[in-house]
């Protein structure tokens, strides 16, 4: 039986000189010391060994004083950019301050004056308006007032106006361009005067039912009688707002379904009544407190019966309501 020896171990010196010798062993022939490439051995007296030092060497170099009075670079240029930054907010707050105040609470936007234009002509002697104007502007800010409130309040308070434009003139001025609703109709009003003599007064009417002009006529529009007790003034509102829608719309649709130019038109206001005088010299009464177009239908089924375009008639009364709702009144002349 063989006797086997147990191989002693070695330990990692062991096994570095090991190698070691190996590698400084001689070679005969032009070869050189061998040089192992074993993963335990170490570089001797050769540049790679000599470079591994030096970096070791370099990690615990100490910093020199210079380095521990004067503070890096990249430190003085973080500070330096912090310190600017921290001017340039304060100059920008104290400067949002300074103009908030100027433009919002200083006097120098507040409105002092204004100029009013009716269509182009300068308004000084229309004290409602002055005044009206006056206690709107009065203490407020030129860049804060909302102008479209004071185009609003004209409007409102003078039916005249369908426009009114208003123009900011800095630094502490208004400008009021005006433009009024166009005359509508002719008004003609009959009033008796104390010798019971009639006369006879035209005016212009606008939309609302406004008297804006006097002594004057368009004979292009349509003319309105009306019968008065008193006489009438400008400005005044003889008829309201939706009797004249009523009776302009009355005169346009009467014109467009027979073809016949209405001349005149009679308002009575306590009958509330309308008699249209058309160019064939006959009147056509309609009831205002009914629909126009069934009035207006109801004669225009009758004219197979009733040729309003050839027969001599007096007038057509279309108020009257029976159970034949077709039934027509009309006297000839």
């Amino acid at each position: 039986m063989g006797i086997f020896r147990k191989r002693k171990k070695l330990s990692f010196l062991d096994k570095q000189k090991k190698l070691d010798l190996k590698s400084k062993r001689k070679i005969t022939g032009k070869t050189s010391i061998a040089q192992t490439k074993s993963p335990y051995s170490l570089p001797h007296n050769n540049e790679a060994f000599s470079s591994q030092i030096l970096k070791r060497r370099k990690r615990f170099k100490k910093l020199p004083q210079s380095a521990l009075t004067n503070p890096p670079k990249r430190l003085t240029q973080t500070n330096s950019s912090f310190w600017k930054k921290l001017l340039i907010s304060i100059v920008l707050i104290i400067s949002t301050i300074g103009a908030t105040y100027i433009l919002f609470f200083s006097e120098i936007f507040i409105i002092y004056d204004f100029t009013i234009y009716d269509e182009e002509t300068e308004i000084t002697s229309n004290l409602f308006l002055n005044n009206l104007i006056s206690k709107a502007l009065l203490n407020q800010n030129l860049i804060l007032y909302n102008e479209k409130n004071l185009s609003k309040l004209i409007i409102q308070s003078d039916p005249r106006y369908k426009i009114a434009d208003i123009k900011k003139i800095y630094p502490h001025s208004i400008e009021i361009n005006l433009e009024k609703y166009p005359v509508i109709a002719n008004l003609v009003e009959n009033i008796q005067d104390p010798d019971g003599l009639r006369i006879e007064k035209k005016f212009g009417i606008n939309i609302n039912g406004m008297l804006i002009t006097e002594n004057d006529e368009d004979p292009n529009l349509p003319y309105i009688r009306l019968e008065s007790n008193k006489p009438l003034k400008l400005n005044e509102f003889p008829i309201n707002k939706e009797k004249l829608d009523y009776i302009i719309k009355l005169v346009n649709l009467f014109e467009e379904k027979f073809g016949l130019k209405v001349i005149e038109i009679k308002y009575l206001k306590v009958a509330k009544e309308v008699h249209l005088k058309t160019e064939r010299d006959f009147d056509v009464w309609f009831d205002m407190s009914k629909d126009m177009l069934i009035q207006v239908d109801k004669l225009k089924r009758a004219l197979p019966k009733l040729d309003i375009y050839n027969l001599p008639i007096q007038y057509i009364d279309l108020r009257i309501t029976s159970a034949n709702a077709e039934k027509v009144i009309y006297k000839l002349k």
